[in-house]
């Protein structure tokens, strides 16, 4: 399949290969691809060679490499837009999610207090949840609510309801809208550890100020998000 003559580098004759097989579906998410020897002997062409094709499908999240492992493909990102209101626990009905309750604190907090409107002699519960697709974790997420609104909130299942249901259906704050700031950022030891990932990696840092009817502050939110398995996209449209 090497054109030698064309004066296209072989690396990126591979990788173009190596794509159109991940895109046509050959090789299929979570499945691994041909280990290095078996590309090279494929393509005739040396292990460098194929390690740069291999590094380059890497670098654009197509592929994820384990040491030990071997390289397999990734899941397609979940792509979410700006423009919606977006809730983990009512969105992707369709796939195979699930959360890990970390714990519930009630605590004074001096940024959540700002968010929340607060004065300082008041408490919140903080609610600390890893979120899961496929039963791998995409999401750490703390939630701030303040503590007089969700009395025995620790008495829910909140590994398996939504908080936002909760607010609405049980404690009666009906949500108007949210107001939130999107940052990229990179992970330290504690988030990499709950995520699963390499310390250091690039993630997403999403600030979310939830408002009801009367346009009070009811939850602040905190999400550190993983960049290989989320896309924010933003539709425009010219007048």
């Amino acid at each position: 399949m090497i054109e030698k003559n064309n004066g296209f580098p072989y690396y990126l004759q591979i990788y173009h290969e190596l794509l159109e097989r991940i895109l046509s579906k050959t090789y299929l998410p979570n499945q691994p691809i041909p280990s290095e020897n078996e590309l090279v002997k494929e393509f005739g062409v040396t292990r460098a060679t194929v390690r740069n094709a291999v590094k380059k499908l890497q670098s654009e999240g197509l592929i994820i490499t384990e040491k030990g492992k071997g390289s397999y493909v990734s899941q397609p990102k979940i792509e979410q837009s700006l423009f919606k209101f977006y809730s983990f626990g009512r969105d992707h009905g369709e796939l195979n999610k699930n959360s890990e309750l970390l714990g519930i604190k009630e605590l004074r907090d001096g940024e959540a207090q700002k968010a929340l409107q607060l004065s300082s002699d008041h408490t919140v519960r903080r609610i600390t949840r890893i979120r899961k697709l496929d039963y791998s974790p995409v999401i750490v997420e703390d939630s701030y609510i303040p503590s007089e609104l969700v009395p025995a909130i620790e008495t829910y299942d909140l590994e398996h309801m939504s908080i936002y249901d909760l607010l609405e259906d049980t404690y009666g704050c009906r949500i108007s809208r949210a107001k939130e700031s999107l940052d990229a950022c990179i992970t330290d030891s504690y988030y990499s550890r709950l995520l699963e990932i390499s310390e250091g990696m690039p993630g997403f840092l999403i600030k979310r100020i939830t408002y009801d009817l009367k346009d009070m502050p009811i939850e602040y939110r905190v999400s550190v998000i993983r960049s290989d398995k989320f896309t924010f996209s933003v539709d425009l449209k010219l007048r």
